[in-house]
């Protein structure tokens, strides 16, 4: 064997060699700098709630600041894109929700991403319900009323959704109660509860986090819940069940991802971090207070699991609201 052909033999060798230490310093002092929390919602959105007392915790365990960053618009694509684009070295983490990865791979023929191919899981923060709600000055107090008055009202009728849940609980409603409504999409939740309140839109299903502001202020009426029961913090206000609407269950998630072939060793840190957040006492008492929330507290392999099933329940749920997908 010459001296050429012994090289080409051994190069791989010398390459792994130069190359390996260098990378597992740098995965085992994970992290070194800043962490970006990349947000597909606006500010104020229940996810965006979320993931700000979150990354508050996260930061002290991690040993670096972790800043929360908002990239709202077309249905969470601008997020979902951006961290499926990012550098798998996690300093870009995702805090996502149900509407990004379990409703729009059933409600679009092509994504600008792939839930499976594009992402890596690192751990559930949390489930929580939707209210429907009416502006304060819409004539109805009860979900009766409202499928009465939609009914007598169809040219007027209308509702809004920040998010793809909020989308199919509406369609589904309409569907069920044999009504119908003008959908009108909005950028991000807030700005459709602001147009609620001022009666450009008459209806919607929203989130609890951003719907208990306005609820305490008086701005809007919370007609039911779509729990399995009532929840805390909204007792008063009754299931779609108890509303006279049977078989109605709406629950969303937030939950951690990173862009796909991050490192394992940096999954793990990440996770151990998130995992020691969600436990913490306050934060579960901060999530039952802002979200009436309860924890998803999930290893990286389960809630990789948890999101496929959910992905299957929604398809079942946007095919029997008769929903197509654009």
């Amino acid at each position: 064997m010459n001296f050429f052909q012994t090289m080409l033999r051994i190069a791989p060798l010398l390459v792994l060699t130069l190359v390996s230490p260098s990378q597992a310093q740098t995965t085992d002092s994970f992290p070194t700098r800043p962490i970006k929390m990349v947000v597909p919602f606006g500010p104020g959105s229940g996810t965006d709630t979320v993931a700000r007392v979150v990354a508050q915790q996260m930061q002290t365990y991690l040993g670096q600041p972790v800043t929360v960053e908002n990239r709202a618009g077309a249905n969470g694509f601008i997020g979902a894109e951006a961290v499926a684009r990012s550098a798998p070295d996690g300093y870009t983490v995702f805090v996502t929700s149900a509407s990004i990865h379990s409703l729009n791979p059933s409600l679009f023929k092509t994504l600008p991403y792939d839930t499976e191919r594009d992402f890596a899981h690192v751990g559930g923060i949390m489930e929580a319900y939707y209210t429907l709600l009416v502006g304060e000055t819409l004539p109805v107090n009860n979900v009766q009323e409202l499928s009465a008055w939609l009914k007598a009202n169809p040219a007027s009728a209308s509702y809004g959704w920040g998010a793809t849940v909020g989308q199919i609980a509406g369609a589904t409603f309409l569907k069920q109660t044999n009504t119908s409504a003008t959908g009108v999409p909005y950028k991000s939740s807030p700005q459709a509860v602001t147009d609620l309140i001022g009666g450009q839109i008459k209806f919607m299903f929203n989130d609890v986090t951003t719907s208990k502001a306005h609820l305490g202020k008086q701005r809007l009426k919370a007609l039911a819940v779509t729990s399995p029961e009532r929840i805390v913090g909204l007792e008063e206000v009754p299931t779609m069940a108890q509303a006279g609407v049977a078989d109605f269950e709406m629950t969303t998630w937030v939950g951690m991802l990173v862009p796909k072939n991050t490192p394992s060793a940096i999954i793990s840190t990440l996770s151990a971090a998130l995992l020691k957040a969600v436990a913490l006492p306050e934060v579960a008492a901060k999530m039952q207070a802002c979200c009436s929330a309860r924890m998803l507290i999930k290893t990286p392999e389960a809630f990789a699991q948890y999101m496929r099933d959910d992905q299957k329940q929604w398809a079942k749920k946007i095919s029997e609201a008769g929903v197509k997908p654009e």
